[in-house]
């Protein structure tokens, strides 16, 4: 195990290139001056974009599993002082360290979240409105979504109405925040994404409780995703996977299925 560069190889070879919509966060977390990076260089990655920030690790299907002590040493250089640390990574690993006994897990905090991309679209079932950007004048519309659409979300922590209003203004200001507006002008739905390479990772998106059931999310994300593959751009996302109705609208519109990684939290005295 050794500290590694943004550059390093293992960035480029087959294994992680195969996983690399999977592990989006990775490579958008490489931008960060603040990254710090621990590989061996072929069997794993871990990846942490700021302090704060959830920790990935990365590692290659059937990976030499005798590297899961350098893992673990690794993982506890990433925990702070706080109560908990947040950390991604595949199912295969997260197994293995619940099993060889790493006491560092807090087991309550297991959540499986689905990684779904996007090739080529299915056009859904038609509904009223249109697509736009959003602009300054939808902004305390799109504050009451977000700090609705955090409160809801599992395996987050919730978020303040200031926090809302910032997130919401850093969105506008890079124009890639789309709204859907029903026949009335309404908003009824929301979505963002952020661009690394030639992927863009979809989130914020949220209908209000009221407006579901009516399309107006696949709508969305249908013509949301048209514009980015135009761009030559591949969507993508992470769900709740065992939130079935909201996975199965993405499915239905193209997305493809690629499985789970799962989110857990480790604390240093425990």
């Amino acid at each position: 195990m050794k500290k590694i560069d943004a550059n390093n190889k293992i960035f480029y070879s087959k294994e992680f290139q195969k996983d690399k919509y999977k592990f989006f966060l990775i490579t958008q977390n490489l931008k960060y001056e603040s990254v710090v990076l621990y590989s061996d260089e072929e069997n794993y990655v871990i990846c942490r974009g700021k302090i704060g920030w959830p920790t990935w690790i990365w590692t290659k299907d059937n990976f030499d599993i005798t590297k899961l002590k350098e893992i673990e040493q690794a993982i506890e250089l990433y925990l702070t002082d706080s109560d908990k640390d947040k950390f991604t990574c595949k199912k295969e690993l997260y197994d293995l360290l619940v099993n060889t006994g790493f006491d560092k897990i807090n087991s309550e905090d297991y959540f499986e979240m689905g990684t779904l991309y996007c090739k080529q679209t299915k056009k859904p079932k038609d509904c009223d409105g249109k697509i736009s950007i959003a602009t300054i004048e939808d902004k305390q519309t799109l504050i009451k979504y977000w700090f609705d659409d955090n409160q809801e979300m599992n395996g987050v922590d919730p978020i303040s109405r200031e926090q809302a209003e910032i997130d919401v203004q850093q969105m506008l200001d890079s124009n890639k925040l789309y709204i859907w507006r029903n026949s009335i002008g309404k908003i009824v739905c929301m979505a963002n994404y952020s661009e690394t390479d030639n992927q863009a990772k979809l989130s914020h998106v949220y209908t209000p409780i009221n407006e579901r059931g009516k399309g107006y999310a696949a709508n969305l994300i249908y013509n949301m995703t048209n514009d980015l593959l135009a761009k030559n751009l591949v969507p993508l996302l992470y769900t709740d996977y065992n939130y079935i109705p909201s996975n199965k609208s993405y499915i239905n519109i193209g997305y493809e299925d690629t499985g789970i990684l799962i989110n857990f939290s480790c604390s240093k005295n425990k």
